[in-house]
């Protein structure tokens, strides 16, 4: 509060006028989201990332940087996008040497953070920075006010959780030795010590703040928002209920957790498709001879279809900085199965929509399972109320309490 006071008064324009702001991050975070807020209340100076293309540019570029989706958004002009080429080429070298990217990442989110810096100070804008890229100290200008976007929990508290868990399932040790590199970036799990407020999109997010230090009354929680359905959602049909898992076959996604909870449902009355394009060598043991149908990681309209086609969508993770997939289901009109480390006892849902249970519990977790299996045969999984209902919480709910949020700074 101090520091915030102090920035203040060191910047005599900023009780005359509103403040501008520039947001920091790499590639194209939450589609965009965050800057597009700003830009609709007027608060945007730019937006730095590492790369940006025209929508017009799109259709020239060469496959892999197609691939990349760091391209654009609509509302987001050319000109209010300031881009880090050597951030970028940093990034691309890594990739085609096949050097690990957490030997990459740290160097070219450092150089993302200073270029971001500066641009802040030429335009004199306050900083809104992705968790990644709050640059050190020294670099941000006297009076700028630096909001941190915080997206994941942070490492030094979730590290105790997946420890516990690996002790439970050695099956998911190489998950859990991935995660342990986290505690490594000390920048990451410290960068909320440089900002005047933090905003994170889980309460999940927020206990792993108040863990490390930071003071409950600077943290806001804002959930992401979700698309409106692509297409009309139609009921479902008869039959067994479908269960669906998409997202990494890791440690933190509970699928090891799942796939022990499916074994004790009777196959009869249920079909579990799980989608990932990385599976722990562990937990791919533990899929075999299950009767669950795994797939790779498949196209966007592909995806859309199996979300359409399946009742309940369930990821019992142990660690999520929100879960995206969650809102993608359910606008889909599938009901979700989550426990209270993720998102989703953050979303103004009911019990009709959503289902929590507690996190590594697999009795728990197979007993929700159940009861969705119920509701199917009892005609209470109604696919089109789910859907509709998901116009309580969208995206534009989700920009327009940020930008009220930022505004209220001043």
């Amino acid at each position: 509060m101090l520091r915030s006071l102090h920035r203040g008064i060191a910047n005599p324009s900023s009780p005359a006028r509103r403040r501008s702001w520039v947001t920091v991050f790499n590639r194209h975070r939450d589609d965009y989201q965050v800057p597009v807020a700003l830009e609709e209340a007027g608060l945007l100076a730019f937006h730095f990332g590492e790369f940006y293309a025209s929508p017009r540019s799109q259709r020239w570029l060469p496959g892999p940087l197609r691939r990349l989706n760091a391209l654009s958004h609509p509302a987001l002009a050319r000109d209010r996008v300031r881009t880090a080429p050597a951030s970028f080429v940093l990034q691309m070298l890594g990739i085609a040497l096949r050097v690990p990217m957490r030997l990459v990442f740290p160097v070219s989110d450092l150089l993302l953070a200073l270029r971001g810096a500066a641009v802040a100070r030429r335009a004199g804008a306050d900083l809104l920075c992705y968790g990644n890229y709050v640059p050190p100290r020294w670099a941000i200008a006297p009076g700028t006010r630096v909001v941190l976007f915080e997206y994941h929990p942070l490492a030094a508290y979730t590290f105790d959780i997946l420890k516990a868990d690996v002790a439970a399932y050695p099956q998911v040790s190489e998950s859990f030795r991935k995660e342990q590199r986290e505690l490594a970036r000390g920048a990451v799990q410290t960068a909320w010590q440089r900002a005047d407020r933090v905003i994170c999109a889980s309460s999940m997010t927020r206990r792993s703040l108040v863990h490390a230090g930071c003071d409950p009354r600077r943290i806001v929680v804002i959930p992401y928002g979700c698309r409106p359905p692509a297409r009309p959602v139609q009921v479902r049909p008869d039959g067994p209920c479908r269960f669906l898992f998409v997202g990494q076959g890791i440690q933190r996604k509970g699928l090891h957790h799942l796939l022990l909870a499916w074994a004790q449902l009777a196959p009869a009355e249920a079909e579990l498709t799980v989608v990932c394009y990385h599976v722990d060598p562990g937990i791919a043991r533990m899929a075999a001879d299950r009767g669950v149908r795994i797939l790779p990681h498949q196209p966007r309209e592909a995806l859309d279809e199996l979300y359409h086609a399946a009742d309940v969508f369930v990821m019992p993770s142990l660690v999520e900085g929100f879960g995206l997939s969650y809102l993608e289901a359910l606008a889909a009109g599938c009901h979700a199965i989550g426990t209270p480390n993720t998102g989703l006892p953050d979303l103004p849902f009911g019990a009709d929509m959503v289902s929590i249970v507690p996190a590594g519990d697999v009795a728990a977790l197979a007993e929700a399972m159940r009861a969705a299996i119920a509701r199917k045969r009892d005609g209470h999984l109604h696919a089109p109320a789910i859907a509709e209902a998901t116009a309580r919480w969208q995206w534009p709910d989700f920009r327009a309490r940020l930008a009220r949020e930022i505004a209220a700074m001043g």
